[in-house]
């Protein structure tokens, strides 16, 4: 009599998200793997899970899963729209032919630049020792970081192919606008893109 062969198959976690198993579903319905297999790739890392496919078909069928499966398709279709749109306003702000900086009185920006480095830090600075070189640079981030909302259109382009060449197409654009808007922070704004330029070329090293 021939032996009996082991016939069970298994899913990993790639088969899974196939079938629109997300790492956190994984987690709670599937728990510990059935069996691990040695990474096919890598020999010294971590070894990949595997499910076993009745296993995996049994909560499948569940009403349970079938929400929290509807519910992660939702999200993602969520996230590639605002993904898009992240787009949309970074291609609009790289080929705008004028880069929105508001202009605020002088004592007014001064006040509202300082508050922001002292939250930004932690303490609050002693505005009797600032060097104007010190307060212009807290300028030209209040109004790059917060006003023209720079910072979170490049964490919106985290992960995207180009994000480097788009942040330095916004970058340079914001500044230059910013130094149109107050000549007298100029300087300041051309200190900063000479910084950039230089860490960007040790980057690409």
């Amino acid at each position: 009599m021939a032996p009996d062969t082991d016939t069970t198959l298994f899913l990993n976690a790639s088969d899974l998200a196939a079938r629109g198993w997300t790492p956190a579903m994984i987690r709670d319905f599937l728990g510990s793997p059935d069996t691990t297999i040695p990474n096919p790739r890598f020999r010294r890392a971590a070894p990949t899970l595997q499910f076993e496919l009745s296993r995996v078909e049994a909560i499948e069928s569940t009403g349970t899963f079938a929400w929290r499966r509807g519910k992660a398709e939702r999200r993602s279709v969520a996230a590639k729209a605002a993904a898009r749109r992240r787009r949309l306003r970074m291609l609009r702000l790289s080929t705008a032919k004028e880069v929105p900086v508001p202009e605020l009185d002088p004592a007014v920006l001064e006040a509202r630049a300082i508050r922001h480095r002292d939250a930004m830090s932690g303490k609050a600075a002693d505005v009797r020792t600032l060097d104007h070189r010190i307060l212009n640079r807290w300028k030209v981030n209040y109004l790059r970081r917060q006003l023209t909302r720079y910072d979170p259109v490049i964490e919106g382009l985290f992960g995207e192919i180009g994000r480097a060449d788009i942040e330095r197409v916004l970058l340079r654009r914001f500044l230059e606008a910013i130094g149109r808007k107050y000549p007298d922070l100029q300087d300041e704004c051309q200190r900063q893109l000479r910084a950039f330029s230089q860490r960007d070329q040790r980057d690409r090293r």
